[in-house]
């Protein structure tokens, strides 16, 4: 414990605890952050199970330990016990606190709540932590993010806190990788599959500098004296941070950290995950410290919790756990320093989850922007010192089923970043990839004998996501989503090749989704308001709002099958990743359910031939699985020995069905 003497009494600390578990005192920033839902504090709630259950002779749970030392960093014992005894007084004999979960209540001081508990709740406290408004999880590819959001940044000024976390990424990009090995495009004869460019990197991320929009100002109405502190981790290392004073900046100002303290992480990366959690202080009642060796603490604690329960998997969809623990600890955090201190200088915090995509494009570009919005208003410019972090790439394998038998999965000689996308056109199997090395969209298609044509750059576009492709009216259309959020569009026939590059409006993220019905092109992308659009026939300008209101996780799957075109998308950032599906005769989308109990972790993709449908998914335990639909949905069959790394591909070619995928 540190021996810094706090300016509160213990006395006036367990008035306060007793005065927020009871919901007698309404203090403005701590309420608003924690807020009284039924699991958004789970683990205020097991710290305080765990020093009543201390306090009463029982040993604590591994949960309960953790968090214990945790605060035991700075506070004493006798005063953690005495905790446990305000917490029993309030939510033990069946009574109910205002801000800790329900499971607290009346919980004999014998039951204690340990990681497996924790394990059981986290489905309950993924969901609460994925709706709360100040929450968000974003895809990194898209330009100025924060901005497209202001839901979010009302939020975060309102709360004075805010949990970003950057979306996994199925696509498995790799921003430009000149002078990263291995990064071209495969030679045609095959090669390893494994990357074997992986991690650890020992990497340091740097606060460069700050803008003021909006000072804090304090009792006297002169401008900010703030400062930045920041506890981060990797799951291999952990850093605290603390900034040098800065006095007076004004709006419209830049600021820059001393060269020699602006370290905001330094150590190993994996390359799957960072977590930070950075606050910007406006200095009244200096926290100091004692304020460090908290902060710090919990973070440690969040660190140690995602490697127990394996949650810094940011490809097979753990991320929404990681945002649980993120809003658990900070919540912690919040408790201890605002109300049991009674101190208000916190002018905005954040807790900001990277994967690996945001890792690397941190790298490559150099630089990123978070915005923190609370009592002040700054942006925080942040700077990457250190190894650059590549995508993982790999081969394109194919399955094919004839009729009821898969053969063995045959290996590409392509390497590529993204989903593939599948068409037929005429007598050829056509295909789009992304390149490793640049991002460019590079063709290629297979004649009836199963070979594959040298793959070619198609025009020199390049994009961060996957291509989309579909034959109606005798023409081969492909679109995509471009860099600069564009739809970028071309048509090919054999006789004229492809034509010129078409830029339509901005606004869009995701791969775009391309399917046929009653011979027209018909064309599906997600906007960055997050709505979802359609339009047809080409022109791709007369745009139609979905009617149904979807929001999803990543671009949808398109296909006509009897009389009707199909539209399968996963549902946004769940624990469990549902499937919803729908159909459109031509005018608007009406829902239709899916039938069979599917559980994707990725897009899904569509592929119809005469009167079936199949619906191909990565399941959230690996393997491939494939269900068709003959008038009602059939049971979904493993497809042998397939591995994807992400969303699969598929289309119908020769009475054979052709599934696709990147392996790793």
């Amino acid at each position: 414990m540190s021996d810094e003497v706090e300016p509160t009494t213990q006395n006036d600390r367990l008035e306060r605890l007793r005065a927020l578990l009871s919901g007698s005192r309404a203090q403005e920033q701590t309420r608003l952050t924690l807020g009284p839902g039924s699991y958004g504090n789970a683990l205020m709630g097991a710290m305080l199970h765990g020093a009543d259950r201390m306090r009463q002779g029982h040993e604590p749970t591994d949960l309960e330990r953790l968090l214990l030392d945790a605060v035991g960093s700075v506070f004493s014992e006798e005063e953690i016990k005495a905790w446990g005894g305000v917490y029993r007084e309030v939510a033990g004999a069946g009574g109910q606190s205002a801000v800790l979960p329900q499971m607290f209540a009346g919980r004999p001081v014998e039951e204690g709540y340990s990681v497996e508990d924790l394990k059981r709740d986290l489905p309950a406290l993924a969901d609460e932590a994925m709706s709360m408004p100040n929450t968000q999880i974003v895809d990194p590819r898209t330009a100025d993010r924060e901005v497209n959001d202001p839901a979010f940044l009302a939020a975060m000024r309102e709360k004075k806190f805010g949990i970003t976390a950057f979306a996994a990424v199925e696509d498995r990009m790799i921003p430009d990788s000149a002078g990263l090995e291995g990064a071209g495009q495969a030679a045609q004869d095959g090669g390893e599959d494994q990357d074997g460019r992986s991690g650890p990197w020992h990497v340091r991320v740097l606060a460069d500098n700050f803008y003021v929009h909006r000072t804090v100002g304090d009792q006297w109405g002169t401008a900010d004296e703030i400062f930045w502190t920041a506890a981060s981790g990797s799951g291999l290392d952990t850093h605290s941070f603390r900034s040098q004073q800065f006095d007076g900046p004004g709006k419209g100002d830049t600021r820059t950290f001393s060269t020699g303290n602006n370290t905001l992480f330094d150590g190993q990366i994996s390359g799957d995950y960072l977590g930070l959690n950075i606050v910007c202080w406006e200095k009244d009642d200096e926290p100091s410290q004692w304020t460090e060796a908290l902060h710090k603490a919990l973070t440690d604690a969040m660190n140690t919790l995602n490697r127990t329960l394996a949650l810094d998997d940011f490809v097979t969809g753990m991320l929404p756990l990681w945002i649980s623990i993120g809003v658990q600890v900070a919540n912690i955090f919040v408790t201890l320093m605002l109300e049991l201190r009674n101190m208000n200088d916190i002018s905005c915090q954040r807790t900001i989850g990277m994967g690996r995509y945001e890792l690397a494009m941190l790298s490559q570009g150099g630089t990123t922007t978070w915005k923190f919005d609370g009592e002040g208003h700054h942006d925080l410019r942040v700077k990457w010192s250190g190894a650059k972090i590549p995508f993982a790439e790999g081969y394109l394998r194919c399955s094919v089923r004839s009729g009821s038998t898969w053969q063995t999965p045959a290996k590409l000689p392509f390497r590529t970043i993204t989903t593939p996308a599948l068409a037929v056109h005429g007598d050829r199997l056509h295909a789009l990839f992304l390149r490793p090395s640049d991002q460019v969209i590079m063709w290629t298609s297979m004649d009836s004998s199963g070979t594959w044509s040298p793959a070619q750059p198609l025009g020199g576009d390049q994009s961060w996501y996957a291509p989309a492709l579909t034959s109606a009216g005798g023409v081969l259309h492909y679109a995509v989503v471009g860099k600069d959020d564009r739809l970028w569009t071309r048509t090919y026939t054999p006789a004229t090749g492809w034509s010129p590059a078409k830029k339509g409006t901005g606004g869009w993220q995701f791969a775009p989704a391309l399917a046929t019905y009653r011979d027209q092109p018909w064309l599906v992308v997600y906007g960055l308001d997050q709505n979802l659009y359609h339009a047809k026939n080409g022109p791709w300008t007369d745009w139609q709002i979905d009617n149904l209101g979807w929001k999803v996780s990543t671009h949808v799957a398109l296909a006509e099958h009897r009389d009707h075109i199909w539209r399968v998308a996963m549902t946004p950032f769940h624990f469990v990743q549902l499937l919803q599906t729908s159909y459109n005769g031509g005018g608007t989308w009406a829902l239709r359910d899916l039938t069979v109990e599917l559980r994707s972790s990725h897009a899904p993709a569509l592929a119809a031939n005469a009167g079936t449908m199949t619906l191909l998914i990565r399941s959230t335990d690996g393997s491939l699985l494939a269900a068709d639909h003959n008038g009602s949905w059939q049971t979904a069959r493993v497809v042998p020995s397939a591995a994807p790394a992400g969303a699969p591909a598929a289309a119908y070619y020769n009475n054979q069905l052709y599934a696709m995928y990147l392996t790793i």
